[in-house]
Order: C-alpha cells, then structure tokens, then sequence
C-alpha cells in the first residue's frame, strides 16, 4: 500500500509527485542505490591496527575515491557504493616492501604487480636496480603498474643489468656528480642511492672506497643511501661506524662472512658492539631476506638482545619471486615464531619504511590521507618457516595478507598455501 504524503500547510509550495528529498527515500532502498551514497568502499568490522596513528581498536575505514575519508566505529554500510565485511581481520596501512628489485625488463627485476598488489604490498622500493644509465626505465614501470614504486638509484651507471658482471668492479662507471643530478631532478621518483659492498660486486676489493662515495653522493643530495652487506672484505663493525642516521643497511642478519657475528658467525658468538651503535645512532637495520641474507641465528641473536629490526623486507628478484618464504609476511611469521608481536611486525612493514623512505604520508591511515590498506589474518595450524641456509621452525601462526586496498579499490587476495 502507498503511503499518502501529508496535506500541503497553507502557504507553502506542493512537491511534484516522485521527487526525492532528504530522509524521503523509497522503502527498501539504501543511500547508495539511490545514488546518494557518500563513501565508494566501506571496510566494514575490522581491526585496525595503525602504529602510525597509534590506533587499534574495531573501526570501519571509508574510502571516496583514492582517499580516506572516515575512520570510526559503526559507519552505516548504506552511504557505501561497495561494503567489504572484513570481522576477523586486522586491517594495516598499505604494506611496503622496502627492498625489491622491480625495474621491469632490466636484469633480475621482477614485475611490480606481481610482487607488489597481487601480495599485499601497496608500495614497494626499487633497491638499486636501476643505475644512472637504465633509470628513466622506471617512469614507464611506474605507469604500467597499480603498485606504487619508488626507487634507490645504483651508484653504479649500470646498476644491475647483469648479476653475472659485479657493477663495482669498474670504478669508472661511478660518476657521483651525474647521480647527483639525476636524483635532484627526479625527487618523486629517487629516494636515495644504493651501493652493494661485497666481494662478489666489488671484485675483492674493498668496499669502504666505494662507501666513501657512495656517502659523498648522499651528502650532495641530502638524501639517505643504502648499503648491501654480507661477504665484504671489510668487517661489518669498520662499515657501520660510517653510516649516518637515516642510512640503511641491508641485508643485517646475513649469515655470510663478516656479519653481525663476526667474521665467522661461530656458535655462541657475540653481537658485534658496532651494531648497537648503529641503532643508537639512528641507522635502519633492514632484513632483505634475498636468497642469500637471512639467518636465524643471527635473528634470534639480535632478538634476544632486544635488537628487532626496523624494516622488513624481501630483496625479490625473478628467480625468488616461486620461494614460498620470499615474502614479507613469512618473514614476519618468523620473526613471530621468535616472540616478536604481531604489532612490531606491522610497524616494521608500515610506519618504519615510510620513515626511512622520507615519504611520512604513507604509512599510516588518516581521514584525507593516501587511500591504500592491506588486510592481514592470522592463521592457526601446523607451519614451517625457514631461513636462507635451510634451517627450520615450527610454528602454530602465520600471517597471511586476504585482502588489498589500493588507491581506493578493493582486491581480494588468496592465501598462500600451507609451507
């Protein structure tokens, strides 16, 4: 039965038949299907968890276009074009991967998309692939992909076109004025320069000349650098103790030669001191698990001594991307296999990368701001973990990504299966 409107007071004017105002919708009929809605997706039930922020708590986000738009409890899912109910699951800023190697085409890269969104990953860091000679490569990256990239350019013209030609073998092809330059030219692009250290990129020379240069580069761009150690001809105590505050060093819990170990890694050694003073001096301790990087040892030596790392990372290249434990999320059920809450871990994927990267407006999940969030669950069950020379852990929990946000838009994604 139709409802009669009421009689029209003398003095005012009638409203034509069929005619929408405000709180005079059809029965049955949402804001949204009426046209009127407000959000474009709603995240519905969640825990947030925002170290960013510092909030945590059952909050609905809304998103209007690549923006949030509202953080709070019992957002109505009727002023949402598209709601997602997402009970059960933590909802974190968009996740970054703070070392890949992601310049499509050149060398080793993997493709963004694959490692990035298709993972969980909203923003991944280009870890020196690209060199003074293939960087304008990224520009068409960035504009073919859905994950955000950004970059560390190789203090080598080359940079990684070849793994089986060390780019540090031929000093020639460092030429600091014109990496300077291109840096300053590209500021939303570059975000500060990349040089490996090992003997198998250096030749078996020594890497502090190389980070002597690398620094100078740093120094003339005012932006950070970042180093790969592991299997350097100097110990890793002399490198440390020349990195600034807000340099990076991937690649810390390496089981190779002159680690944070020693020189030999023998059972029951010591920490390094260097290393503490390092993290005092505001240094950012980066795993980058790569398939060479990673050791448990090492990882339960740093944590044990309270040394957790601040940034999580996979140093993905092609022939990584089938590892079942090259992602950030394994590597993040390791370091919780070890004690470390699942909290720390998302502040290690989030807010700390998007510090050292200098972009503070990632990150985190704030009302007008970036309009990017992963989704992560917890799992019970029967897992492996392992390391880079083999070495396993049970675990009962692991962390999987579900769900993406990107720039406003929702994928699902599938877990991984069972290790």
């Amino acid at each position: 039965m139709e409802l009669s409107r009421p009689a029209v007071l003398k003095g005012t004017t009638a409203i034509p038949a069929g005619t929408v105002i405000a709180g005079d919708m059809k029965p049955g009929l949402t804001q949204a299907q009426t046209g009127d809605a407000r959000y474009d997706l709603l995240l519905k039930g969640g825990e947030v968890i925002d170290p960013g922020e510092g909030r945590r708590g059952q909050f609905d986000v809304a998103f209007v276009g690549d923006k949030v738009a509202a953080i709070g409890p019992g957002i109505d899912p009727s002023l949402a074009k598209q709601v997602e109910r997402v009970a059960g699951v933590m909802v974190v800023p968009g996740v970054i991967d703070m070392h890949v190697h992601a310049a499509d085409g050149i060398g080793p890269s993997c493709n963004p998309d694959v490692i990035g969104v298709n993972r969980g990953v909203t923003t991944i860091l280009d870890a020196g692939t690209c060199g003074v000679g293939s960087y304008p490569v990224l520009k068409y990256v960035v504009a073919a992909n859905k994950t955000r990239v950004l970059a560390m350019l190789n203090i080598s013209s080359m940079g990684l076109i070849d793994l089986r030609a060390g780019e540090l073998i031929l000093m020639n092809l460092v030429d600091i004025e014109e990496a300077v330059d291109i840096a300053k030219k590209n500021p939303g692009l570059i975000v500060g320069f990349k040089g490996r250290l090992s003997t198998y990129v250096t030749g078996q020379a020594p890497g502090i000349p190389i980070l002597k240069r690398l620094l100078e580069a740093g120094r003339k761009a005012n932006l950070p650098v970042m180093i790969h150690v592991g299997d350097t001809v100097e110990p890793l105590g002399k490198i440390l103790e020349m990195l600034r505050p807000g340099d990076i060093c991937s690649h810390y819990l390496t089981p190779r030669r002159n680690g944070i170990l020693g020189s030999q890694a023998f059972p029951g050694a010591k920490l390094i001191p260097e290393i503490f003073e390092a993290r005092k001096r505001g240094v950012i301790l980066d795993i980058a698990r790569g398939r060479l990087h990673m050791g448990f040892p090492q990882m339960q030596a740093t944590i044990e001594a309270g040394l957790l790392p601040d940034t999580i990372s996979t140093d993905l290249v092609s022939p990584s991307v089938s590892i079942p434990e090259a992602n950030v999320f394994s590597i993040a059920t390791a370091l919780m296999s070890f004690g470390v809450p699942v909290e720390e871990c998302v502040k290690e994927l989030t807010l700390n990368p998007a510090r050292a990267m200098r972009h503070p407006e990632l990150g985190k999940l704030e009302e007008g701001g970036i309009g990017d969030a992963t989704l992560l669950k917890i799992e019970e069950g029967d897992f492996t973990v392992s390391d880079v020379d083999g070495r396993t852990r049970k675990t009962e929990r692991r962390v999987v990504a579900v769900g993406i946000v990107r720039a406003g838009s929702y994928m699902n994604i599938a877990p991984p299966p069972k290790a």
